[in-house]
């Protein structure tokens, strides 16, 4: 059981919209303990058209999309909001986002950046400080500029008819970072993106500080065959790097003291993330000290952990 999954689970349910809403919760094993939370909230909502299909299709290397092949058949809408397991969402996501939507004939794609909460061990605080800072920063980034897809596969909605015109979800499967390769397609064919306020809030479930070194390695490793440049690119997006070059060279120009620069740098870059964080979440962390210090720790790992992952090829899912 993802945590919290009861509260995720139930966000969908507790969507105010005025439409017809077709929940099908997607799982490969029948004895799988989510089913029985599952099939508790649609007793709950008896008014909402919901079911659970279990199985799975092997179309590819790709356990979600396998996974959701049932669902994606199933499903009577052309509108689909595909949702992780433990996505929690406002109740008012839906309708602000079918209405972006349906206001651009050639919008594709409505998606919600993803936003870590409630961390409880030290791997979970790093992730969190990832998710919620430089994360949440370039993808907001990036899609501000529009200049290419940049996609998450948390929280999207799609029209069922662009992604069979698109070769359909089978035609990813062999793609682990499945959600970046629909986004890059539909892009190509002229769709476009674009986002809401909400949010795709996701309990912060990391429990090691090795499982947080593990999942950065994963998709560093994954977008560094989806996404090339950009992945070489990276670390000059950290704060770590870009201080020390941009020490070295105010240095070299002008003759400023390296560590006055570093240290100035590093504290702009930290209050602006901090800026950053409260504005996107509308309120404070929940410790200010602990948050920081998984900050620093996050930063300082960045680096190394970019580069264990280029040097390497293996991915370890789950």
């Amino acid at each position: 059981l993802d945590l919290g999954l009861r509260r995720t689970l139930e966000s969908s349910f507790r969507q105010e919209y005025p439409g017809v809403v077709e929940i099908l919760f997607a799982v490969e094993d029948p004895d799988d303990p989510s089913i029985g939370v599952a099939n508790e909230l649609i007793g709950c909502y008896p008014k909402t058209r919901a079911r659970v299909l279990i199985g799975q299709d092997n179309v590819g290397i790709n356990p979600k999309i396998n996974n959701m092949m049932k669902a994606f058949a199933q499903a009577h809408s052309d509108l689909l909001w595909i949702c992780d397991s433990n996505v929690y969402t406002d109740s008012g996501t839906l309708r602000r986002s079918v209405d972006l939507l349906l206001d651009n004939k050639r919008m594709g794609v409505i998606h919600h950046v993803v936003f870590s909460e409630d961390p409880s061990t030290f791997g979970a605080m790093l992730d969190n400080a990832f998710l919620v800072t430089n994360h949440c920063r370039m993808y907001l980034a990036i899609n501000a500029v529009g200049i290419a897809s940049c996609l998450t596969g948390k929280s999207n909605i799609y029209y069922k008819s662009a992604l069979d015109n698109v070769g359909g979800l089978a035609a990813f499967g062999h793609y682990l970072a499945e959600d970046n390769m629909i986004g890059q397609a539909l892009w190509r064919s002229g769709w476009g993106h674009t986002m809401t306020g909400d949010l795709a809030r996701q309990p912060a479930d990391i429990g090691s500080f090795l499982e947080y070194c593990n999942r950065r390695i994963r998709w560093v490793r994954t977008r560094k065959y989806n996404v090339t440049f950009a992945t070489f690119y990276e670390p000059l997006t950290e704060s770590i790097l870009l201080g020390a070059l941009t020490s070295w060279a105010l240095n070299h120009l002008y003759g400023f003291n390296v560590y006055s620069t570093f240290s100035t740098f590093l504290s702009c870059w930290f209050s602006l993330d901090m800026l950053f964080f409260y504005r996107i979440n509308h309120g404070s962390p929940q410790s200010w000290p602990w948050f920081a210090f998984s900050w620093i720790c996050r930063e300082i790992l960045a680096l190394p952990l970019w580069l264990v992952a280029i040097v390497g090829d293996t991915v370890t899912w789950r």
